[in-house]
């Protein structure tokens, strides 16, 4: 107890609240209590994850998570989000929540932990004080469709673009771990394994298979666009866009999130958003190509209390 204030895990029952509370800390985003329940209840060994829910006068006012990098090759590495409602901050519920996912991370042998900022300046302070340094910065954009100029899409002789329908799981897989392990960041995600991919981005009841796309080169797709969607909100995601490295600059990633976007805008969707690694030249190109324009940084901040497994020194 804090203040009055019970910490105690999440319930199936907490995910609408927690979808209301998340969402008007972070706007622009596609999140649904369907999101919020499978994201919690997902069964990944390695990653370890606890969910938490601070509870007021039986109104949830604060949501936090811990687990670890669960794809990447060295343990240890924990991550965490405390998110706390505005008109509740100042009572100490954020710092009991932070000490319950430290405690938590530290018990289960991390050695660092990363958490992340949404433009929310109490949010670095609440960091920073705690030693947290920032490791990289995130660009989130957003695709306002109503005034996008959005042409047909086109593919080189050889390929066609095709909803996921179309596509087979383990073609999708093999696009998905290539793109991992070269996206920008300190250690390429090379653990990902089939099953726990289907618990991950794949098996978001957000994603819609309608309007995510592929390129396919035969009957392989080597591009995709996954698009997850919050029909009430009239908000879509851009969750992945990513091409084999061999089939890369021919203009598979654009077409497929080109005909991502039309589909969105067809069926009444106002805005897509997305975020990218500020250092991803070739992504940022894309989006403002496409019309994508700036809206907030979203930086990660990292404390390494002890060095790495296997580091000496």
């Amino acid at each position: 107890m804090v203040g009055g204030t019970l910490i105690r895990d999440l319930r199936r029952e907490d995910a609408p609240a927690v979808a209301r509370l998340e969402l008007a800390l972070v706007p622009d985003q596609v999140l649904t209590p369907e999101l919020v329940w499978q994201r919690a209840s997902r069964q990944v060994e390695r990653e370890q994850l606890r969910v938490w829910v601070a509870e007021l006068d039986g109104e949830v006012v604060a949501y936090a998570h811990a687990s670890f990098e669960w794809a990447a090759p060295t343990p240890g590495r924990g991550r965490f989000w405390v998110g706390v409602a505005r008109e509740q901050r100042g009572r100490g519920i954020g710092s009991a929540l932070y000490d319950e996912a430290m405690e938590h991370l530290r018990s289960h042998g991390a050695w660092r932990a990363l958490s992340w900022v949404d433009g929310d300046p109490n949010g670095t302070r609440f960091l920073e004080r705690r030693g947290f340094a920032q490791s990289k910065v995130d660009r989130v954009s957003a695709l306002d469709l109503a005034d996008a100029e959005l042409p047909e899409p086109r593919v080189p002789e050889g390929y066609r673009l095709a909803s996921l329908n179309e596509a087979r799981e383990q073609d999708l897989y093999e696009i998905c771990v290539a793109s991992e392990i070269d996206t920008p960041g300190e250690e390429p995600e090379t653990e990902l394994a089939f099953e726990e991919w289907l618990q991950g981005n794949y098996g978001s009841p957000a994603l819609t298979s309608e309007g995510s796309f592929v390129a396919l080169s035969g009957e392989r797709a080597v591009s995709l666009a996954f698009l997850t969607i919050d029909p009430e909100r009239r908000i879509a995601y851009n969750q992945m866009t990513a091409t084999l490295p061999e089939f890369r600059r021919r203009g598979l990633a654009l077409a497929v999130k080109l005909t991502a976007a039309r589909w969105a805008t067809e069926m009444g969707y106002e805005r897509i958003v997305t975020e990218n690694e500020s250092t991803n030249a070739g992504m940022l190109a894309i989006n403002e190509q496409l019309g994508y324009r700036p809206l907030y940084d979203q930086v990660s901040y990292v404390c390494q209390w002890e060095r790495p497994p296997g580091k000496g020194g």
